[in-house]
């Protein structure tokens, strides 16, 4: 990273405006040109920005083109790199932690330290543990690869990476959330399935 400001440096050029925060709740940082900063809504994201939560941290980000929306969960960081093929698709890569996309039309790449998640038009949740990425996929398909290979995976599916080793299918539990009404009030009902 000082590698590509002190480009941005030398050649006098700007980082791109790539993304805005539209909502943070707790410890939320922007690392800019090597500075922190508190993170706020409204915030504008350049390429080569980090943006860190906490243990009570959450950030809602948009991208400026297409409307791309990345929730990141806590304990979480991601920066958004700087790519010749950015005005084609955005990309954010995810160090460690857990980030909910909601892609529409677009293509977008969530690349982590050992896998890439490519998806178009689609809902999805990427996690780093360690060694390990894991893959949710909601809505539409998500092609998951890494050096050991690649693998589409569509609605209901989960999967993960281990290390340079091809994706696989995962049966992770999931949680069912059903409202309804009883009595004249609003009541949900949560169900974890196996």
């Amino acid at each position: 990273m000082n590698i590509l400001l002190l480009f941005f440096i030398v050649a006098g050029v700007q980082p791109k405006e790539v993304a805005v925060l539209i909502k943070t709740k707790g410890s939320v940082i922007i690392v800019k040109s090597g500075k922190i900063i508190r993170a706020k809504r409204g915030n504008l994201l350049n390429e080569g920005d980090e943006i860190r939560t906490g243990k009570d941290g959450f950030a809602l980000i948009k991208y400026l083109n297409k409307g791309a929306i990345i929730q990141l969960k806590k304990n979480s960081s991601i920066s958004f790199p700087s790519s010749q093929k950015s005005f084609i698709f955005n990309r954010v890569k995810l160090f460690f932690g857990e980030i909910i996309s909601i892609i529409k039309g677009k293509r977008f790449e969530v690349e982590t330290p050992n896998a890439v998640a490519a998806v178009k038009g689609t809902k999805f949740i990427v996690g780093v543990y360690g060694d390990t990425t894991y893959l949710d996929v909601t809505e539409g398909e998500v092609t998951f690869s890494s050096k050991g290979g690649e693998e589409t995976f569509g609605p209901g599916e989960s999967a993960r990476c281990i290390g340079d080793n091809p994706p696989e299918m995962i049966h992770r539990k999931k949680n069912i959330i059903i409202e309804f009404k009883r009595g004249g009030k609003a009541k949900k009902l949560e169900i974890m399935v196996k």
